[in-house]
């Protein structure tokens, strides 16, 4: 059992990534390709580097290490830097393809409980996951439309 856990703790992302990435190739207009891979790849990417400063900055120690399944390479628990990603990418998918950002999101889910149950966070700690991936992609998304609304005037982001 713990090798599953371990296995869904990390895997996912991996997972994750190939298929938003396929999945905007082939399912979306060509023409919205370049927008669609900034907004997903912007929000992980830039919510995984936030949630980096944020957990220097709060500074809250992890659970009791000697019972975890594995030593995660940094000190600080909240927020769980693989869950905000995981859910960024979803929010961000989910904005384009409602099907597509639910694979993800149940990824996402399977990912943070993985974490839970691994040792490795509390439970708040992917809450706070959750809540800071969705305003990390919320704000990506807003920009990325205004920069690309500003350079082609008859841009749209929707599919």
């Amino acid at each position: 059992m713990n090798h599953i856990i371990y296995f869904l703790s990390a895997i996912p992302i991996y997972i994750s990534i190939v298929y938003a990435f396929f999945h905007v190739i082939t399912k979306h207009e060509r023409k919205y390709h370049i927008g669609h891979i900034l907004i997903i790849v912007g929000s992980s990417i830039l919510a995984w580097i936030f949630t980096l400063l944020l957990k220097d900055i709060i500074a809250h120690p992890r659970p009791d290490l000697t019972k975890a399944l594995f030593i995660p390479s940094d000190p600080y628990s909240f927020p769980s830097g693989h869950t905000t990603f995981m859910f960024a990418l979803a929010f961000s998918m989910h904005r384009f393809d409602k099907s597509a950002g639910v694979i993800l999101f149940v990824l996402a889910l399977i990912t943070g409980m993985a974490r839970v149950l691994a040792g490795v966070h509390f439970w708040y700690d992917i809450i706070g996951g959750i809540v800071f991936a969705y305003i990390v992609s919320f704000m990506i998304l807003k920009i990325v439309k205004y920069f690309y609304s500003y350079l082609f005037k008859n841009f749209r982001i929707n599919r």
